[in-house]
């Protein structure tokens, strides 16, 4: 064989293995994708060892959170196990013997918002882990605060305020909806609403159309108004707005649900 013929069966040799390592590695990056995309992509030449390290579940980046890096910040806070702040917060709360509540009641303060705390132009590249969430506990009612770091999966800070009442969430309005639902004087009235234009059946709030705003006492007019919202503020109240899908509005804008004590009233405004 030639020296020229040698060359070339090198070169294609050196080509086939390239084109192999070029499609292993497309492979590689698209299982990443598919994953969710937010495992910390390895170097090439990384150590042997560090291939059985789990991933680090945050991404490289210092922009908006993404939907699953939010999803897991959010189950960090709620579960708020570890970490010292976590200590802290259990030292400064005064919530019942039963713990945390969220808005249906059940274990765990009710998600409310997630987002990349802000970050100092010095801070090292290790704050692009943190993610701050605002959670809303109907044991003790007070909006949480907690730092949570998605590396270590701790919380870092936990802070607690009374009589602070962020925008409701759907989830809150959906329990809203269930509340007048559950009042024997107000129930019947949104189901024979929703009938009439549809000729259907109302049996849940997600067939509803919602947007919601929280309700403070003081907007109240009159003494009796003032008498049965007289806790909303301290406690979470919300007024709904309520459409049919393809319809009209179901007039909800004097109805008042204290979500916190599970009742709605109706007042003047």
């Amino acid at each position: 064989m030639t020296d020229n013929a040698t060359d070339k069966g090198a070169a294609d040799t050196r080509g086939r293995r390239h084109r192999r390592w070029r499609v292993s590695a497309a492979l590689g990056l698209t299982a990443v994708l598919a994953g969710g995309g937010i495992a910390a992509l390895r170097t090439a030449g990384s150590p042997a060892s560090d291939a059985q390290e789990p991933a680090a579940v945050v991404a490289s980046h210092s922009g908006r959170l993404t939907s699953e890096e939010s999803r897991e910040a959010t189950r960090i806070a709620v579960d708020a196990a570890t970490g010292p702040g976590a200590a802290k917060d259990r030292r400064q709360a005064t919530e019942k013997s039963d713990g945390e509540r969220n808005a249906a009641g059940g274990s765990g303060a009710e998600p409310l918002d997630t987002r990349r705390p802000p970050r100092a132009k010095s801070a090292s590249s290790d704050t692009d882990s943190r993610a701050e969430v605002q959670l809303y506990d109907y044991a003790s009612d007070t909006l949480i605060t907690r730092v949570v770091d998605l590396r270590s999966k701790k919380v870092l800070d936990s802070t607690r305020r009374h009589g602070v009442q962020p925008p409701p969430t759907l989830a809150e309005a959906r329990e809203a909806v269930k509340v007048v639902l559950a009042d024997r004087r107000l129930g019947p009235g949104m189901r024979e609403s929703y009938a009439s234009q549809t000729g259907k059946r109302l049996a849940s709030p997600a067939q509803l159309r919602l947007q919601s705003m929280s309700f403070l006492g003081s907007r109240a007019k009159g003494v009796d108004g003032a008498r049965k919202v007289s806790r909303c503020g301290e406690h979470r109240c919300v007024q709904l707005f309520v459409r049919i899908p393809g319809g009209k509005w179901i007039d909800t804008s004097r109805i008042v649900i204290d979500l916190s004590a599970r009742r709605a009233a109706v007042i003047g405004l």
